[in-house]
C-alpha cells in the first residue's frame, strides 16, 4: 500500500469516527448504499464532489493531456460526466476506477469476494466533475445476477444519477465470448434499452501482455538495430491482438443483439504497478506509439458524451425494454394455425384412416 493510499484511508476513517460519535452506525443494505451514492451524485444529503487530489499527483504531463481532454466537454457548456462501469465480475472495473482518479477509492484485490454494494465517487478539478459509478459482477454461476441488475437498475432509478458514458469490462487475455457473455449482453438491453449499448466503450484491463503464439525472444545478444526491429514485431503483434481481441467481442455483441449498427469504440487498460513508463513517468502500452492509456481511455469516454452532445442515458424504471417477449413470440400465428389444423388437417386424416379401415390395412376409427 502507497503512501497515498494510506492519507486516503486514514482520510476515510477520520469521517466515520466523527459520524459514529454522533449517531450509531447505520446497517448498510445495497438499496440505502444506492441511495447513497445517488445523493453523493447530486451534493444532496452529503458533501458535493471532493477536490482531484488523485489528480496533482499524476505525471504533469498526464495531469495537461486530461485537462484538454475534459475541456473538450467544456467548451461544449458541459461541465461534468458520470461514467458507469459494469461487466463481470473480476475484469477489473473496481481496479480502473481507481487508476482513473489515482485514488484507492474502492478495495480491490484476487480472490476476495466481490462487494454487492456499488460505489460513486466524484472528483472536480478545474471546474470540471467527473464521477465514476462502479457496479456489482453481473454474474453468478452461469447465469445474470439478478442483484447486479437490480442494484444498477436502482442506480439509474433515480433521476439525479446521469450517467454520460459506459465502460463494458473484460479481460483483454480472455480471447473467448461464451454463452454467459451473451446472456449478459441481452441482460443489458432488456433492462435498459440499447441506449447503455450506444454509449458504451469496451475496456480492456490487464492490457501489458505478450501475445500468445509470438516467437520467443531471441537467445543470442542483439545489436542496437536488432533490438529496435523486434520491439517493432512485438509491437506490430500486440496491436494486431488487440484489434482482433475488440473485434471478437464487439462483433459478439453486435450479433447477439442484431444491431450492426452499434460502434463499440475499445480501449486498453493497464492498472498493474509494473506498466511499463514513457521518459515523463505516463504509463504506456506495448504497442508501436507507447500510447498512454490513461489519456487515451479517457478521451475515449470523452468521444461517446460528445457523440451523444452531453446528453446522460436515459432510463425508465416503468418502460419494457425488451424487444421480444419470448411469451408473446409468435402468438399471431396461434389463430390461423388452429384453423388450418380443424379445419383442412384433420378431416383429410379422418378421411385417409377410414379409407385405409375399409380396405383393411389400419384399425377401426
Amino acid at each position: 500500500m502507497t503512501e497515498d493510499e494510506d492519507e486516503y484511508e486514514d482520510e476515510d476513517e477520520d469521517e466515520e469516527e466523527e459520524a459514529s460519535a454522533a449517531a450509531p452506525a447505520p446497517v448498510v443494505t445495497p438499496a440505502a448504499a444506492q441511495a447513497a451514492a445517488a445523493a453523493a451524485a447530486s451534493g444532496e444529503g452529503q458533501p458535493a464532489a471532493k477536490e482531484w487530489v488523485g489528480l496533482q499527483s499524476m505525471p504533469a504531463q498526464t495531469q495537461q493531456s486530461l485537462m484538454e481532454v475534459l475541456n473538450r466537454l467544456r467548451e461544449k457548456g458541459q461541465e461534468e460526466m458520470t461514467v458507469m462501469f459494469v461487466g463481470k465480475q473480476g475484469t477489473g472495473k473496481s481496479s480502473t476506477l481507481n487508476s482513473v482518479l489515482n485514488e484507492r477509492v474502492r478495495a480491490s484485490a484476487p480472490f476476495q469476494p466481490e462487494s454487492l454494494t456499488p460505489v460513486l465517487a466524484a472528483r472536480r478539478a478545474a471546474g470540471f466533475t467527473l464521477t465514476l459509478l462502479d457496479t456489482p459482477g453481473l454474474l453468478e454461476g452461469d447465469s445474470v445476477s439478478a442483484r447486479g441488475i437490480g442494484i444498477m437498475k436502482m442506480a439509474l432509478s433515480d433521476a439525479r444519477v446521469k450517467v454520460h458514458a459506459v465502460v463494458y469490462m473484460d479481460r483483454l487475455d480472455n480471447w473467448r465470448v461464451d454463452n454467459s457473455d451473451r446472456a449478459i449482453f441481452k441482460a443489458l438491453a432488456e433492462n435498459f434499452g440499447m441506449d447503455i449499448w450506444e454509449r458504451t466503450v469496451l475496456g480492456f484491463s490487464h492490457g501489458q501482455l505478450t501475445p500468445p503464439n509470438g516467437k520467443p525472444p531471441p537467445e543470442r545478444e542483439l545489436t542496437p538495430q536488432e533490438q529496435a526491429q523486434e520491439k517493432e514485431r512485438r509491437a506490430k503483434e500486440y496491436e494486431a491482438y488487440v484489434e482482433a481481441r475488440a473485434n471478437v467481442m464487439r462483433s459478439a455483441i453486435r450479433d447477439t443483439l442484431n444491431a450492426p449498427h452499434l460502434e463499440l469504440p475499445h480501449a486498453v487498460i493497464e492498472n498493474g504497478s509494473r506498466c511499463a513508463t514513457n521518459g515523463g513517468g505516463e504509463k504506456v502500452l506495448p504497442d508501436q506509439p507507447g500510447t498512454v492509456w490513461l489519456t487515451k481511455f479517457v478521451s475515449t469516454l470523452v468521444d461517446i458524451a460528445t457523440a451523444k452532445r452531453g446528453v446522460a442515458m436515459a432510463y425508465d424504471p416503468n418502460a419494457e425494454y425488451a424487444s421480444e417477449n419470448p411469451n408473446k413470440k409468435h402468438r399471431l400465428f396461434i389463430l390461423p394455425l388452429l384453423a388450418l389444423q380443424v379445419l383442412v388437417l384433420r378431416p383429410l386424416l379422418t378421411r385417409q384412416i377410414r379409407a385405409d379401415c375399409k380396405a383393411g390395412v389400419g384399425g377401426r376409427v
